[in-house]
């Protein structure tokens, strides 16, 4: 009986350790990304003409820690004219990463019932645990312009340094009548 281990060199030992540690790295790595990049999703439920009534019902799905810490991300529904002459911005829905949700809650305190910034329809911590589903429903006196009308769903990403960017998504849009 012979030992093996005396055919197997050091050195191909030291590589196969090598593709191993780096294999669990990548892993490791893509695992920690997975975690950071959350997801955000906004579905349109219904918007319709009802008598002098405009419906929307939107349903908002932010999934835990869709948003790094420094960052945060405003959504707000518009319906506007596919020539933008008649523009209606609903109110929009915060969502702030850990550190941006700790500043919110200091501007709020420093500054009490003085508070200037347009008030979100929800507020929403992106650092917690659990996913978040916002129902988002509102209904606006309708006008007639709206006849031809899209919905858009505006998304403006804030970084720490309060840069901001601006992404559009058209949510299939023309209001229905019933």
């Amino acid at each position: 009986v012979r030992d093996w281990s005396s055919d197997v060199c050091s050195s191909d030992l030291m590589g196969m350790k090598k593709l191993i540690l780096i294999t669990i790295g990548i892993l490791a790595a893509a695992t920690c990304r997975a975690q950071f990049c959350g997801e955000l999703s906004v579905t349109r439920r219904q918007l319709c003409q009802r008598g002098d009534s405009l419906y929307m019902d939107l349903r908002i799905e932010v999934s835990r820690l869709a948003v790094p810490a420094s960052q945060s991300w405003s959504i707000v529904p518009e319906l506007s004219t596919p020539d933008r002459n008649a523009v209606k911005l609903f109110p929009h829905v915060q969502i702030n990463g850990r550190y941006q949700q700790q500043m919110y809650r200091r501007r709020r305190l420093l500054s009490g019932r003085f508070w200037t910034e347009r008030q979100p329809y929800a507020l929403v911590d992106a650092s917690g645990k659990e996913d978040v589903f916002i129902d988002y429903r509102i209904t606006v006196p309708y006008e007639e312009w709206m006849n031809g009308a899209t919905l858009t769903i505006r998304q403006v990403l804030t970084t720490a340094d309060r840069k901001r960017r601006i992404f559009s998504v058209d949510v299939n849009g023309a209001v229905d009548h019933e």
